[in-house]
């Protein structure tokens, strides 16, 4: 992650690391698990909450990667079901690159796929640019109008 955890909680078969400085509070994991994210509760997360598999779910979902899991040794969970976004772990998996270029266009690098707000493929490759400036025809994408 290249950041330190600023939180961790841990059980037998999962551990699971906050890091509140990337969060970007969309609710996600509170809505998808109450009875595991509950902010009114100290600590807020409650790793016995539910299953380790229902809790890893969750924070594959989470957009900001504020929340990561690990499994510890001896965990009875397979390794297999925690090698999505959000390990904390290299898992094999090839990373995507965004690379930012001042004003200008968010250069993705790796397999990606952009998916529009109903939920379609826009597009999917291993280069894309995406607009960085709002100038753009054809959003998400760049389309060089940045230069103009």
């Amino acid at each position: 992650m290249g950041n330190k955890a600023k939180r961790e909680y841990s059980n037998r078969d999962l551990t699971v690391y906050w890091y509140p400085e990337r969060c970007s509070h969309p609710g996600i994991c509170i809505r998808a698990l109450p009875e595991v994210f509950d902010v009114s509760a100290r600590p807020w997360v409650n790793i016995d909450g539910a299953p380790p598999e229902e809790i890893i779910e969750v924070i594959d979902s989470c957009p900001s990667g504020a929340l990561r899991y690990s499994l510890p040794a001896g965990s009875r969970v397979d390794p297999a079901a925690a090698c999505g976004p959000g390990s904390a772990e290299r898992c094999d998996k090839p990373e995507v690159c965004v690379c930012v270029s001042g004003r200008g266009p968010l250069e993705l690098k790796g397999p990606v796929a952009v998916i529009g707000k109903d939920g379609e493929k826009l597009r999917s490759g291993t280069r894309m640019v995406l607009c960085g400036c709002g100038k753009t025809r054809c959003c998400p994408f760049c389309d060089g109008s940045h230069r103009f």
